[in-house]
C-alpha cells in the first residue's frame, strides 16, 4: 500500500502529457482544417465574408422582428424577409442605376467623340471672370478649342487606358452581383440558424480566449456595425445629397456624376476629391460660374459636417474608438485588402485599441521600479 502512489505518478503524469499533447494536436488539426477549408472556397471566400457582415449588422433587427412577431414560423420567415429587403433596397435599385448609368455613360461617350471632332468651344462665364480672363481664354482656345488640341490633350490622357478600366470595372461589376447573391443566401442561413450559432459562437470563443476574447468579440461587432453606418450609409447620403445639387445646377449626366460621388464619399478624404472633379466638369460642359460655385460650397459643408461629426460617431463612438485609430483603420485596411479592408481595418483597429486600454490602463501590472525611476529624472531635468 505504502507504494501505490509512487507507482502510480509515472502514469498520472504520462496521462497528463498525452492529454496535453492530443490537445495541441487537436487544436492545429482544427486550424489545419479551417485554413484548408478558407482555401477551397476560392472567390466565394467573399461571398462568407459578406454574408458574415450582413449577419452582424442585421442581428439586431433579425431580434427585433422575432419579438414582434413570435410565430414558430417566423424562424424562416423573419431571415426571408431580411433578405428581401436587402435584395429590393439595394440590389434592384443598384440594377437601375447601373442601366440608367449606361445610358449616360453613352451620352457621354458621344460628348467625348463630338468634341474630338469639333473641339470644346469657350463656356460663357469665361467672359465674366473678374481676373486672369485673358489668360484663362488663351489657354482654352490653345487646349480645347480646336480638334487638334482636343486630340493632343486626349492622346497625352491615354484613353486606351480609361477604356480599360472601364471594362475591368464592368467584369468586377458583373463578379460583385455574383457574390453578393451568394452572400445573401449566406445571409439567410446565418440568420436562420439563429440563437443557437450565437450561443455556439460565443461558448468557442469563451474557451479559446476567456473573459477578454468575449470583450474582443463585443468590439469587432461593434466596429463592423460602426463602419456599415459610417461609411456605406453616410457616404450614400453625400451622394444622395451632392447629386442633388447636379440635378439643380444642370451638370451633365447628373446620375452618373452621383453615383461615382456617392462611392468616393464611401472613403473618407476621397469624396473632396470626387467633388472637384465633378465642378471642374460641370464647368467644362458650360454651366454657369455660380451654379459650379454653388455646388462646390454646398457639397464641401456637407463632406465636412458628414466626415468631422457624423462619421466618427457612428464608427467610434458605440466602442469609444478616438477617430485617428478609426482614419488609420479604414485607410489601411482599404489598401491593404481592398473593398473589404473597409470592415476588416476598423474591427483590427478596434481590437488593438482595446488591447492597447487593456495592457496600459490603471489595472494594469506596474512599471518596474527603475522605469518609473527614469521617468521621475526625466520629468525633473525637463523641470
Amino acid at each position: 500500500m505504502s507504494q501505490f502512489p509512487h507507482s502510480s505518478t509515472p502514469h498520472a503524469v504520462s496521462v497528463r502529457s498525452r492529454t496535453r499533447f492530443q490537445s495541441w494536436a487537436q487544436g492545429v488539426l482544427a486550424l489545419g482544417v479551417a485554413l484548408l477549408a478558407l482555401f477551397i472556397l476560392g472567390r466565394f471566400r467573399s461571398a462568407l465574408f459578406w454574408g458574415g457582415v450582413l449577419a452582424i449588422v442585421c442581428w439586431p433587427l433579425l431580434t427585433w422582428l422575432r419579438r414582434k412577431w413570435p410565430s414558430p414560423r417566423a424562424v424562416a420567415l423573419a431571415p426571408a424577409a431580411i433578405v428581401a429587403g436587402i435584395a429590393l433596397v439595394f440590389i434592384i435599385p443598384f440594377g437601375l442605376l447601373v442601366s440608367a448609368a449606361a445610358g449616360e455613360a453613352r451620352e457621354g461617350a458621344q460628348w467625348v467623340r463630338q468634341a474630338a471632332e469639333q473641339g470644346i468651344p469657350a463656356p460663357a462665364w469665361l467672359d465674366r471672370l473678374p481676373w486672369g480672363r485673358a489668360q484663362v481664354q488663351h489657354w482654352w482656345q490653345a487646349n480645347l478649342a480646336t480638334a487638334d488640341s482636343v486630340h493632343e490633350l486626349m492622346t497625352r490622357l491615354k484613353p486606351e487606358r480609361s477604356l480599360a478600366m472601364v471594362e475591368q470595372l464592368g467584369h468586377g461589376a458583373a463578379n460583385g452581383l455574383v457574390i453578393m447573391g451568394f452572400a445573401l443566401l449566406i445571409l439567410f442561413f446565418f440568420l436562420r440558424a439563429g440563437t443557437p450559432l450565437v450561443a455556439r459562437i460565443d461558448r468557442l470563443v469563451w474557451r479559446l480566449l476567456g473573459a477578454r476574447g468575449v470583450m474582443v468579440q463585443h468590439h469587432v461587432v461593434g466596429a463592423v456595425r460602426g463602419a456599415l453606418a459610417g461609411l456605406v450609409l453616410v457616404g450614400l447620403g453625400e451622394g444622395v445629397l451632392i447629386g442633388l445639387s447636379y440635378v439643380i445646377a444642370g451638370a451633365p449626366q447628373p446620375l452618373l456624376l452621383g453615383m461615382f460621388t456617392a462611392l468616393a464619399c464611401m472613403i473618407p478624404m476621397v469624396g473632396g476629391i470626387a467633388l472637384a472633379l465633378c465642378v471642374a466638369l460641370i464647368l467644362v460642359k458650360g454651366a454657369t460660374l455660380a451654379a459650379a460655385i454653388g455646388v462646390g460650397v454646398f457639397g464641401a459643408i456637407v463632406l465636412f459636417l458628414a466626415d468631422h461629426f457624423i462619421r466618427p460617431a457612428l464608427i467610434g463612438g458605440s466602442i469609444k474608438l478616438p477617430f485617428m485609430w478609426v482614419l488609420l483603420g479604414i485607410l489601411g485596411g482599404l489598401e491593404s485588402c481592398g473593398l473589404s479592408g473597409l470592415f476588416i481595418g476598423p474591427a483590427v483597429m478596434a481590437v488593438a485599441h482595446l488591447l492597447w486600454r487593456l495592457g496600459s490602463g490603471r489595472a494594469a501590472q506596474a512599471a518596474p521600479d527603475g522605469v518609473v525611476a527614469i521617468r521621475v529624472t526625466h520629468h525633473a531635468r525637463a523641470d
